[in-house]
């Protein structure tokens, strides 16, 4: 599992609880730190801060899943952020989340989530959604 935000204490916190949970877990300060550290692990799932300088969660999302697909890997994503609005769970949707997290969580309830997605059969991302959310994928969220 790998988790990703650019706040050290929600990171940090969540990298130690699943571990302890027998999640094998890394973590990236950021989605380009994400996306190099996916070129040396093996990632099955990621948990994704929607709202990151540089790279925000959605574009996050596409480079990782494009990357985990020409690896012939699958890969399950749940988003997180502190300001949930109907358009970033959209969004979310629409690129294969099994849905968003909205800081702060409970952890039980993160648990449950990521039991029900690994069990699940992976959400189908329509073939648009790269186009659609490629360059300016989140441009347009709330600050």
């Amino acid at each position: 599992m790998l988790v990703i935000d650019d706040q050290p204490s929600v990171r940090i916190s969540l990298e130690y609880l699943l571990g302890l949970s027998g999640y094998d877990v890394c973590g990236a300060d950021s989605g380009l730190n994400a996306i190099a550290l996916a070129d040396t692990e093996a990632i099955d799932g990621a948990l994704v801060d929607g709202h990151m300088p540089v790279m925000n969660g959605f574009e996050t999302c596409l480079r990782l899943r494009a990357q985990a697909s020409a690896r012939g890997r699958t890969l399950r994503i749940w988003f997180m952020t502190g300001a949930s609005t109907a358009a970033i769970e959209r969004r979310a949707i629409e690129l294969g989340a099994f849905g968003v997290l909205t800081k702060p969580f409970d952890y039980t309830t993160l648990l449950a989530r990521l039991e029900h997605g690994f069990s699940s059969p992976l959400p189908s991302v329509p073939s648009s959604a790269g186009a659609r959310y490629g360059n300016d994928a989140g441009k347009n969220l709330p600050p």
